[in-house]
């Protein structure tokens, strides 16, 4: 399922049991959580600005020694995840709590699709910057 058609299914859902009569406040249901990424169990937007793409790159570019083709493929995730982020940030429907849910997804699924355009050293580099930044680029 692509991450866009997630976050309409996500607010899609976030209406619909808002329209159920869910308890204000109450949590909606979890995303299904794919695993496999070395990032925190939930990711908190209360505090949360989509970062500069950009100068998450030029970090990444430079920490991982990326080539060409790798910047630009890692450019264009870094570009929809902060849209992605910014989206979560204006659906004011959802509770803190599923859009902190939400942004891990997120998050997590944009790191593995980074460390598939990484060869071995890289990966190896990308999970110690994950890990120095706070697990979060």
């Amino acid at each position: 399922m692509g991450k866009l058609t997630r976050i309409c299914l996500a607010v899609s859902l976030a209406i619909a049991w808002a329209i159920a009569g869910a308890p204000a406040g109450a949590a909606a249901p979890s995303p299904v959580n794919t695993g496999g990424s070395p990032t925190p169990a939930a990711y908190d937007l209360s505090a949360l600005s989509p970062r500069d793409p950009q100068k998450e790159l030029r970090h990444l570019a430079k920490n991982l020694k990326l080539k060409k083709n790798q910047r630009v493929g890692v450019g264009s995730i870094l570009e929809e995840r902060a849209r992605e982020v910014r989206l979560l940030l204006d659906v004011e429907s959802l509770s803190q709590e599923h859009r902190n849910q939400l942004a891990t997804q997120v998050m997590q699924d944009s790191e593995v699709q980074i460390t598939t355009l990484l060869k071995n050293n890289q990966k190896r580099k990308f999970n110690k910057v994950l890990a120095k930044d706070g697990q979060r680029l």
